[in-house]
């Protein structure tokens, strides 16, 4: 491995690129990703139009970060596991996925509490 790695500014715009085409890549081929995307307009839309706080848009934030940083990981692993296993399933991959899908489950409920808790009570 190489520990010489090059901080340089092509360096860090080709790794910025790479970021941008692997969210492109999500947004054309996960279904679940466009649920995601209208949940966040309607949640900084309804943000807007209710004037929450600075407190309850960092609250607004945190949850919307975390649905789609779970469902990034989520794909990320479910593609790995359909690579390594040459997309036959196998008992312990299944388990895996089953489990990086619940990740995301986790962070929906905890989102949808945070707007529920910021915009109803």
């Amino acid at each position: 491995m190489n520990n010489n790695k090059n901080l340089g500014l092509r360096s860090r715009t080709n790794s910025f690129g790479y970021a941008i085409r692997g969210l492109a890549q999500i947004f054309r081929e996960e279904p679940n990703v466009k649920l995601h995307a209208i949940a966040t307009v309607v949640a900084i839309a309804a943000g807007l139009i209710r004037h929450i706080s600075k407190t309850e848009w960092i609250a607004i934030i945190i949850a919307i970060g975390l649905v789609w940083i779970t469902e990034t990981l989520n794909t990320c692993i479910e593609r790995l596991c359909d690579f390594a296993c040459n997309r036959q399933l196998h008992p312990e991959i299944k388990i895996i996925k089953d489990i990086a899908a619940g990740a995301v489950l986790l962070a929906a409920v905890v989102s949808v509490t945070i707007g529920i808790i910021v915009f109803f009570i």
